[in-house]
């Protein structure tokens, strides 16, 4: 028996369930691959469940399973650390704002503003509170001000928000490409990585990066939670380390 015994502890541990990651809607399809980069390298399987950052946040506030959470603003994985639902919250990854058009509009970054103020075309957004990119455009609104006085009381009671708002599932086309595929708007603020993904599923679009004066870099943070295993604290360490980090840069975060 004994000998049985000490043969088990000799044998390399495995990790046989799957690891629960939380991560925001902007990081599908860069937190795919870095999923099975980790598991190719011999890390756990990971199981992902996307969605707007504060919505998920919620969601760990209220319990759910969840052994690492991925957000689009490094407050939330902040607030949850304070809170005692994360061991830690760290800085991953950065992402800036961009405007995406349709074909016949000519995008020129010093005239955005007025372009967003122009009656003539519908302004997407995602959602404020629950979404940080709603409340990235928001702030970016607010910046706006300073180039056209009253632009941010205007675009924020011009804006259309039309993704944000929660539910998880995998879509079966992008939303934003969706949105434009269905005429439902003519320009939307979204992040930069976001608006190459778009653009690449519909070359006709153009996009642009708002000027530094009014942009706003968004900070995505990460953590697991109290509950999670060693897996989980490897999975982090992966996403920070050299592999995780050029992966994201092949998606246009820095």
């Amino acid at each position: 028996i004994r000998f049985l015994l000490a043969m088990l502890f000799m044998i390399p541990q495995t990790y046989a369930g799957e690891i629960e990651l939380y991560a925001a809607g902007s990081l599908r399809e860069a937190m795919a691959d870095i999923s099975a980069a980790f598991n190719k390298q011999g890390g756990g399987s990971v199981k992902i469940t996307f969605g707007p950052s504060g919505n998920l946040r919620k969601e760990i506030e209220n319990g759910a399973k969840a052994d690492v959470f991925a957000s689009a603003a490094i407050e939330h994985t902040d607030a949850l650390q304070q809170a005692g639902k994360l061991k830690s919250s760290a800085e991953f990854a950065h992402n800036a704002l961009c405007l995406i058009a349709r074909p016949d509009i000519k995008l020129e970054g010093d005239k955005l503003v007025d372009l967003m103020l122009d009656s003539h075309y519908r302004l997407g957004t995602s959602t404020p509170k629950s979404d940080p990119m709603g409340d990235y455009t928001w702030k970016l609104f607010d910046k706006s001000d300073s180039l056209r006085k009253g632009a941010a009381e205007k675009l924020k009671a011009k804006a259309l928000q039309l993704t944000g708002q929660g539910g998880t599932p995998a879509p079966r086309r992008p939303a934003y490409v969706a949105l434009f595929e269905e005429d439902k708007v003519d320009l939307f603020v979204a992040y930069c990585t976001t608006a190459v993904s778009t653009v690449k599923s519909l070359p006709k679009l153009s996009w642009v990066r708002f000027p530094d004066t009014i942009n706003n870099r968004g900070t995505y943070g990460i953590g697991a939670t109290k509950s999670a295993g060693k897996e989980a604290d490897d999975f982090v360490n992966f996403v920070l380390g050299k592999t995780g980090q050029g992966i994201l840069k092949q998606y246009g975060f820095n």
